[in-house]
């Protein structure tokens, strides 16, 4: 008899981001939503609306204008940029098949091996051959599982030697 599919729960908690300018730092925090679809609008509207000058690969897009959810396609957003309308595309990075359950997790990783789990991650969704219109954001619910920025400056060059180059 078939069971009615249930939402893997989430965790819940404060999302807290700081936004860094030439005169101040402002921290801003917000209560993470309980459903992965507001979850992912709430991560898509911040990935919109940073200050891209902080991230110098999206400064190509110039604006992310115009995000709008898809109710029926596999990928999640559409947006307009300056180099035309792109697909967003949003992955969570919780490896917990490598842990369990959220609150099973320490959060101590090895650095190697949360680079190896990162890109596992980036080819599961290359493998989907969405094409070069679609902009991957990865992020993370659950504090555990927060990627450090050197272990994130290296995937450029860790997903060119997987034959990944035409992704970045």
């Amino acid at each position: 008899m078939d069971q009615p599919k249930r939402e893997r729960k989430k965790p819940r908690g404060t999302s807290i981001t700081l936004q860094i300018g030439p005169d101040s730092v402002v921290r801003v925090e917000k209560e993470l939503p309980s459903g992965k679809p507001e979850i992912e609008l709430h991560y898509a509207e911040m990935f919109c609306t940073d200050d891209q000058g902080m991230r110098p690969h999206f400064k190509r897009f110039g604006r992310f204008d115009n995000l709008r959810a898809q109710e029926e396609n596999d990928l999640d957003f559409t947006v307009e940029t300056d180099l035309g309308v792109k697909w967003l595309e949003l992955a969570e990075f919780a490896p917990i098949k490598e842990v369990g359950h959220y609150q099973d997790s320490t959060g101590f990783w090895n650095g190697g091996e949360l680079a190896e789990l990162f890109k596992k991650l980036v080819k599961k969704k290359n493998d989907k051959l969405y094409g070069g219109s679609v902009i991957l954001m990865v992020y993370a619910t659950h504090d555990h599982f927060w990627v450090p920025p050197p272990i994130i400056r290296m995937m450029p060059s860790l997903l060119r030697n997987e034959g990944l180059g035409d992704v970045l």
